[in-house]
């Protein structure tokens, strides 16, 4: 994918400059921040495809951080890697060591076999809960019949919600969404934050969206809902 871009964690000057150093040989944009609960902020407004994390920062964050630490690692592809300040290099965890032995081909396969395929994604501000909502779908609002197509929502939050479709629409794009389910099915607005199409990373294909603009009844039957 051409937009890649990874995110690492890691409290040390000289080891980030490790790793960014290494990720910049391999021409991956990338964003670098101390600690867990700035990452968790950083990945809130920013869409990430990997995140590389620093053992020693893992190992010595707070609870309530490792909490954080480990919401994200369930949510994108991870490697968890070491600086050895003597031997002046990286080094693997124990156990992607027994993948690969050498650092920097075991960084390379990381990006190239699991970043690049895997959709950019923001962490999400609500978690989001498995509701089943029959929606329509428009690309302008018009909701003309012939590019009015029907879908469903996965999971639902009070901040958005993931629609499966078959159909694909640029990160950043606004569309319009009728849920027929609602009492008030007045058109809502939304924005795609990432996108999975058919056959991508064994997901679901779909949208992940964020609520542009709800009605004050919509806003109170999905606080209800949710």
């Amino acid at each position: 994918m051409a937009d890649t871009r990874i995110l690492i964690v890691v409290n040390d000057a000289e080891a980030g400059k490790a790793y960014s150093d290494a990720l910049s040989q391999l021409g991956v944009a990338y964003d670098m921040v101390p600690s867990f609960d700035q990452m968790s902020r950083l990945a809130v407004e920013n869409a990430y495809s990997g995140l590389v994390i620093d053992i020693l920062t893992l190992v010595r964050c707070s609870k309530e951080e490792k909490v954080i630490a480990y919401d994200c690692i369930n949510l994108y592809p991870v490697l968890r890697v070491k600086w050895e300040t003597k031997q002046k290099r990286i080094k693997l965890s124990p156990l992607e060591q027994t993948f690969s032995p050498d650092a920097e081909s075991a960084l390379k396969s990381f990006i190239d076999n699991r970043c690049r395929t895997f959709p950019a994604r923001q962490l999400r501000r609500y978690k989001r809960k498995p509701i089943n909502l029959n929606v329509l779908l428009s690309p302008d609002g018009t909701f003309a019949a012939e590019n009015t197509s029907k879908a469903f929502t996965v999971n639902v939050s009070p901040g958005g919600f993931f629609l499966h479709t078959m159909q694909s629409f640029e990160v950043g794009r606004t569309l319009w969404l009728r849920f027929i389910d609602l009492s008030d099915q007045s058109p809502i607005a939304a924005k795609v934050c990432w996108s999975v199409e058919w056959g991508q990373a064994r997901c679901i294909a779909g949208l992940g969206m964020s609520f542009e603009r709800l009605s004050e009844d919509q806003e109170k039957e999905i606080q209800r809902l949710y």
